[in-house]
């Protein structure tokens, strides 16, 4: 098959489309058959290990979703994606307080997957850490694949989808069925997608791309973290209390997408967008106080962007706007049943965004990038629960991101590039709300944390077989926002600002091509992150670790493709040991794991069938999928599964 990574890759998440070599930013780029061959697409974690700087855990507690957090950012989430940008065919899947889901997502039906690291609100506004862009297939020619998966601890996938291109119009479509038992007591899993695309040509220059897209997750169990004396005598049981108060969350969610692009003349471009998702969430988490949540959110916005292109300069200039509204009510959970109502409110986030971006190329080896972005986001809770008095609030922030890139290209396949720039965070409507008070209304002392980032880095594909990536970076953050939990309230978790912090780090990616068909890539992540102020009533924390990410993280994949059909992949990562806690006295100990898949393409008249099979933890080694930050009563640890073996086929006509 053939190795994209060896050559100049066009990328569009940087909001210039351009070859990611001179982009004076870190990015990376998985294509279709690393994301999605051989995988069992239980969901985003196995296409993350090759990603420099991107660290991902909670894997198999789907009530929480995956934690992805890229150079630090995100590793502070007690569920879900914070601090990062997740972009879906350029419809934001983060909502307006920089909150995230990819259990939304299907990865059956990725194409390519863009991962943009270090602080870009000059480009997207509300994120600290990158962005995560992904995009779906779009077929040229009639195909249509059926897909079959099983596996270990209750394991089934179930894929169709369909496309082509006919005329002027091209369309695709995909419905998937996942579910399992889960490898922990009451850690089962139902989910089940619907994604379609249609794309209507009007001419050469213009087009109308529709977006659609429906997920109904019936059941997603908690199983809760547990200490280590737990997890010694049974590393497949659920915490009790979250059993006796059945923790566990649904939800479903629809999205709207509307795209428009134009271009007018050869020096001019026009893009408009629009969209709208509803999701309806309930929630019951270890605790009777509050314990069970339910809301219906309403979020919707668009943009337009104008490009102006000559040979020497590029300029965009847009507008982002996005509105959120939760209505959100909090109940007692009576051992699972819905008890007393203790809050109910309007939550609303609003964000305008608008952004100047600017490339000058002064000859074939310098480029120069000037990002500018200012963002006014308004933050309001309407308080309809008003036996405890009336809790409503408004909060606004005003924001500007700068970014200054420059890149020099010794050769054509080479790039020396640095950035400066900084980024804001606001707490989410979640931090804010959950309220250490225990009242309505918002924490009153959590404040947006801020942060400046200073990269230097070097990309260069040196031969037909050899392509290597560099980037260096130092960040400061002021008021790091920071997760603990408070005794008695195990199942909800607080934030708070620390002073500041630093985090200094190496990134490198190499991707070497042995021989026909064999390619390795081999990744090493260096994270030094430190609190240089931070101080509570539980201690003075300078100099200590940040936790809940590695310093050391590597990673290393071989991908073998014969051109008899058969396919080989071996991935192994090495994760050093994670402290829990702010006062670094809990550590997570370091592991290493090895996944392999085994699998056959063969075509036989109009159909391809590919049977694969696949263990991941071929090591069968004892780790924790998941550390929860800070948390109460020594209960910091989420065992992973040990050997998960995996298998199917798929099969698809032309």
């Amino acid at each position: 098959m053939k190795v994209t990574e060896l050559q100049p890759v066009i990328i569009s998440s940087s909001r210039f489309v351009g070859k990611d070599i001179q982009t004076p930013l870190a990015v990376t780029v998985i294509d279709q058959t690393r994301l999605q061959t051989g995988q069992s697409k239980l969901s985003m974690f196995d296409a993350l290990g090759a990603v420099p700087g991107v660290f991902a855990m909670n894997s198999e507690n789907f009530a929480q979703d995956l934690r992805i957090s890229i150079r630090g950012f995100g590793a502070r989430a007690s569920f879900g994606i914070r601090g990062l940008k997740v972009v879906m065919d350029g419809i934001p899947e983060s909502i307006p307080d920089g909150t995230a889901k990819v259990g939304n997502l299907d990865m059956g039906l990725m194409e390519r997957m863009e991962v943009i690291k270090g602080p870009t609100a000059g480009l997207y506004g509300n994120a600290s850490g990158g962005v995560i862009s992904l995009f779906s297939e779009t077929p040229k020619t009639f195909f249509a694949e059926a897909q079959a998966t099983f596996g270990s601890f209750g394991f089934q996938r179930l894929q169709f989808k369909t496309g082509q291109e006919i005329g002027k119009v091209t369309y695709f479509l995909n419905a998937s069925r996942l579910t399992s038992t889960g490898y922990r007591n009451h850690s089962a899993l139902e989910r089940n997608f619907f994604n379609g695309k249609v794309i209507y040509k009007f001419s050469d220059k213009s087009n109308l791309s529709v977006l659609m897209s429906y997920v109904d997750s019936p059941k997603a169990e908690d199983p809760g973290g547990l200490t280590q004396a737990d997890i010694d005598k049974d590393r497949r049981q659920a915490r009790q209390v979250n059993i006796d108060y059945n923790a566990y969350e649904t939800f479903k969610q629809s999205k709207l997408a509307l795209i428009y692009d134009q271009k007018i003349g050869e020096k001019h471009q026009i893009n408009a967008r629009a969209f709208y998702l509803n999701r309806d969430f309930n929630s019951q988490q270890a605790t009777k106080d509050n314990g069970q949540i339910a809301f219906k959110r309403d979020f919707s916005g668009g943009g337009f962007n104008y490009q102006f292109t000559e040979k020497k300069y590029r300029l965009k200039a847009g507008l982002d706007i996005e509105n959120q509204q939760d209505n959100r009510q909090r109940y007692d959970n009576l051992l699972g049943e819905r008890g007393i109502l203790k809050l109910d409110q309007i939550e609303s986030f609003s964000n305008i965004g608008t952004f100047i971006l600017q490339e000058y190329t002064f000859n074939p080896q310098f480029r120069l990038s000037l990002n500018t972005r200012f963002d006014d986001i308004q933050l309001k809770i309407s308080d309809k629960f008003l036996t405890d008095g009336d809790q409503s609030a408004t909060q606004s922030f005003q924001r500007f991101s700068p970014m200054l890139g420059f890149s020099f290209a010794p050769t054509v396949n080479q790039s020396i590039y640095t950035n400066i720039s900084s980024s804001f965070e606001t707490p989410s409507l979640n931090e804010l709300s959950n309220n250490p008070l225990n009242t309505g209304g918002f924490n009153p002392d959590l404040s947006p944390q801020k942060s400046r980032n200073f990269e230097l880095g070097y990309k260069g594909i040196l031969s037909k077989k050899l392509r290597f990536d560099l980037a260096l970076f130092t960040i400061e953050v002021q008021d790091e926002i920071v997760p603990y939990q408070i005794a008695g309230q195990a199942g909800r978790t607080f934030f708070r600002n620390a002073g500041l912090s630093n985090r200094k780090g190496i990134e490198a990616g190499l991707t070497y091509k042995i021989l026909t068909g064999l390619t390795t890539y081999l990744n090493y992540t260096l994270s030094d992150f430190a609190y240089k102020e931070y101080q509570t009533t539980a201690g003075k924390f300078d100099g200590n670790t940040l936790p809940g990410i590695p310093k050391h993280n590597i990673y290393s994949e071989f991908r073998y493709f014969d051109k008899s059909g058969l396919f080989g992949i071996v991935q192994l990562r090495s994760i050093s040991k994670i402290y829990a806690d702010d006062a670094n006295t809990v550590t997570n100990d370091g592991y290493f794991t090895a996944n392999v898949r085994l699998g056959y393409r063969k075509q036989i008249g109009a159909l391809t069938l590919e049977p694969f099979i696949g263990i991941n933890n071929l090591t069968n080694t004892v780790y924790n999928a998941n550390v929860q930050i800070n948390a109460t009563a020594n209960r910091y640890f989420e065992p992973a599964s040990g050997s998960f073996l995996f298998g199917g086929i798929s099969v698809r006509a032309f």
